[in-house]
């Protein structure tokens, strides 16, 4: 259930208890979104199914592994990895990525062809730069990678080299 809910000019903000994380998140709700819609949005991330959770550790991972090869290039990687919340090993549990993760916003924009889409901004250990996006649309995990503000109505090409959740099976 959304709380606090301020108007803005572009979008409304509110807060919510997110219950996969146990923690506070703020929800951004565009313009051209409604509070019943965003509402739908919250409930279905605070019920994701342990399928998808999967992938989305899944996609993390492949994610974490090439922010730790791109902080190397500039001699980081042992800054960066030695402030990770967990000890990373090519044969670790996927969903222990989980403790490198806090999301931070869910944001809502409009609905189309009836189907629940948003996206969830996370703070992350392995990329404080640009942290990471999940994108959800219908169910499924489109897009996982460094965070640029995307829609559920973006197009996600397979072949982009930036969406982790496309690399996944």
């Amino acid at each position: 259930m959304i709380v606090g809910i301020t108007e803005g000019r572009f979008w409304s903000e509110g807060k919510f208890v997110c219950s996969p994380f146990r923690r506070d998140m703020k929800v951004l709700i565009y313009s051209s979104a409604d509070k019943d819609y965003a509402e739908l949005c919250v409930r279905d991330f605070n019920n994701i199914s342990g399928e998808l959770l999967g992938r989305l550790c899944r996609a993390a991972v492949l994610y974490c592994f090439a922010s730790l090869n791109s902080w190397a290039e500039i001699d980081k990687r042992d800054e960066i990895e030695a402030k990770l919340s967990v000890p990373l090993t090519p044969d670790m549990p996927p969903e222990k990525i989980l403790n490198c993760l806090r999301p931070v916003i869910l944001s809502v924009r409009e609905a189309q062809d009836g189907q629940i889409g948003y996206s969830v901004e996370f703070d992350c250990d392995f990329e404080p730069e640009h942290g990471m996006e999940a994108v959800f649309l219908g169910g499924e995990l489109i897009y996982a990678g460094p965070f640029a503000d995307y829609s559920a109505w973006d197009d996600f090409p397979p072949d982009d080299p930036m969406n982790y959740a496309a690399r996944i099976g």
